[in-house]
């Protein structure tokens, strides 16, 4: 995992602090800001409604007093008296210049009269054929508002000329004899619900709209044609106005458009409406977002800053100790002699020159262990190798001997002894010809007597011989090794080497093959060991090398010269091996 430098942390503290205070405080004006700003939003939203809703309220409370006094007039009553008492209606009334009064005012397409089971008893001529009479939520009306005016809303059921109308109680000597039906013209109300101008406080996609309690619009949306009465608006501040509760809320809007919305109910006689006040959200914010990018923008500008700044100033303070990482580096991968020179005559000057101190000291230290080392390892492999020389003299001179002796003993027996016995006493000379031959085998491995008499390469060609006779192992043994500008110490140790070597392959590499290359190149000898078998994987940390590995690696040092162990696990292995060859080689 990579470290985070000196130079880095100090960078990124700087520019944490800088970079953070400018942050917080952004983020505090920011959302300062906004929250101001959506108050001021909200306060506009709810002062257009209110002024809306005022308009509103004035236009319908105008109708109503003017359908009541209609309803009062004297020619009204006259007129109901007469179609009450007659079934057929007295055109000599002349209703057409009665009708100019009431459509004179210019809100209204005509008017009815109905009687007090709800059928028409008279309308006016600019009124069509296809009403139908009133429907049970008119009726109850009239039964709740039995001497008041109030306003029918539209029907969501009876869609022919389907309009709003102003019905007020017809009284005749104190008694309600019919009610007058004042047919408002529609699109009035969207003469100032409706704002299409951005310059007149709603902007591009803010709107004042109506809501019945059947949640359909109306009034005409900005947004959508033909809206009233076909658009419905089932949001939470509907419902809520719908309760009789006001307020503001950021809602989804009819269009699924987040929108500020300050909603309310409208007291009209005869209506349950609800009028809401909405600007999207972007809009309404757009100006705080802007101010949020310069934020943003001026941070980017003041990080960079920060960052040259303090990288420059880092790295003033950084370069001394970064010279001293890399020369502790050095040191603990074994390049003692690093030294590093002095820059300043401060803390950091002291601590560069204790370390070169340090460092001259481990080197002279390492110098000595090395040494000791190397005497530790030479005097127990030359230990081995003697204790080795001298099992083997042990065995030849003293076991093998006797052993010699007992089979010529056994061998006179044989010719002196009854048949019966003779049989077992030639079982017991082959065992002991077996025995002498396993003890001069142990014998020849502990110190091979062809190393001696016929030289290295011989007797790495026996060993070669004796891998294949007892494991049947094919060996190729190609090039030579110069025994003769080698010491014995160096043929030794070189036997040995080939004899780990060959060992490890017959126990644990089951090969069929092993190929053996050397030669000898500008003083240098390489020698390489390659088998077919089945390898082992160097990277898992359950494969370390094992003995026979590191007395290959150890003893190839004592030469001078180093042993590489390659391998992969079903790929064979191979044992590169280099050791100058000098004038000196012991």
């Amino acid at each position: 995992m990579k470290r985070t430098s000196l130079t880095e942390k100090m960078v990124l503290y700087f520019l944490a602090l800088g970079i953070g205070s400018i942050v917080i405080t952004g983020i505090f004006s920011f959302f300062t800001a906004r929250s101001a700003l959506l108050e001021r939003t909200y306060d506009q939203l709810t002062s257009l409604r209110l002024a809306r809703q005022a308009q509103i309220e004035t236009f319908f409370n105008d109708r109503l007093r003017e359908t009541a006094y209609f309803a009062g007039a004297e020619s009204t009553v006259n007129l109901t008296r007469k179609l009450v008492s007659s079934k057929i209606p007295d055109t000599s009334m002349e209703p057409e210049k009665y009708e100019n009064v009431i459509l004179a005012s210019g809100y209204y397409d005509g008017f009815f009269i109905f009687d007090k089971n709800g059928r028409p008893i008279y309308k006016s001529p600019t009124v069509s054929d296809d009403f139908a009479d009133l429907q049970s939520n008119e009726m109850q009306l009239l039964y709740e508002h039995p001497q008041k005016a109030f306003i029918n809303d539209y029907s969501s059921t009876n869609k022919a000329n389907n309009k709003l109308s102003c019905i007020s109680a017809i009284t005749i000597n104190g008694e309600t004899a019919a009610y007058l039906c004042l047919i408002i013209k529609p699109g009035l109300i969207d003469n100032f619900m409706l704002e299409d101008d951005p310059a007149r406080g709603l902007g591009y996609t803010g709107e004042t709209y109506l809501v019945g309690p059947d949640c359909l619009m109306r009034s005409q949306s900005r947004f959508i044609q033909n809206s009233v009465m076909q658009t419905r608006v089932i949001t939470t501040p509907v419902i809520k106005a719908l309760e009789g509760s006001e307020g503001v809320a950021q809602i989804i809007d009819y269009r699924n458009i987040e929108v500020l919305s300050s909603y309310g109910k409208a007291t009209i006689n005869g209506l349950k409406w609800v009028i809401l006040a909405e600007i999207d959200y972007v809009e309404a914010t757009a100006s705080i977002y802007a101010i949020r990018n310069n934020i943003m923008l001026l941070t980017v500008l003041i990080g960079l800053a920060f960052f040259i700044l303090t990288y420059a100033i880092s790295r003033k303070f950084t370069r001394p100790l970064i010279k001293l990482k890399d020369a502790a580096i050095e040191l603990g991968e074994g390049r003692l002699s690093a030294l590093v020179g002095i820059e300043s005559d401060d803390e950091i000057g002291e601590l560069t020159e204790a370390f070169n101190s340090m460092a001259i000291n481990l080197h002279e230290k390492d110098k000595a262990l090395k040494l000791e080392r190397v005497n530790r390892l030479k005097s127990a492999i030359d230990g081995q190798d003697q204790e080795r020389q001298r099992l083997s003299r042990e065995l030849h001179d003293g076991i093998g001997q006797s052993m010699i002796a007992i089979r010529l003993k056994l061998g006179v027996l044989e010719n002196t002894v009854p048949p019966k016995i003779k049989e077992n006493i030639q079982s017991v000379i082959l065992m002991t010809d077996n025995l002498i031959d396993e003890v001069r085998a142990i014998s020849n491995a502990l110190m091979p007597p062809s190393l001696a008499e016929f030289g290295l390469s011989a007797a790495i060609r026996n060993l070669c011989n004796s891998l294949s006779e007892t494991n049947g192992i094919q060996t190729d043994f190609k090039g030579e090794i110069p025994g003769q500008v080698l010491g014995r110490k160096a043929k030794l140790y070189i036997f040995r080497i080939f004899q780990e070597a060959l060992n490890n392959i017959a126990k644990h590499a089951e090969a069929t093959s092993v190929v053996i290359e050397a030669n000898l190149k500008e003083n240098l000898l390489y020698i390489r060991i390659t088998d077919n078998g089945k390898g082992f994987d160097q990277q898992s940390a359950c494969n370390e090398k094992g003995h026979g590995l590191n007395n290959i690696i150890e003893r190839a040092s004592l030469l001078k010269g180093k042993a590489t162990i390659l391998s992969d696990s079903g790929n064979g292995t191979s044992i590169e091996i280099e050791i100058p060859v000098t004038k000196n080689t012991p």
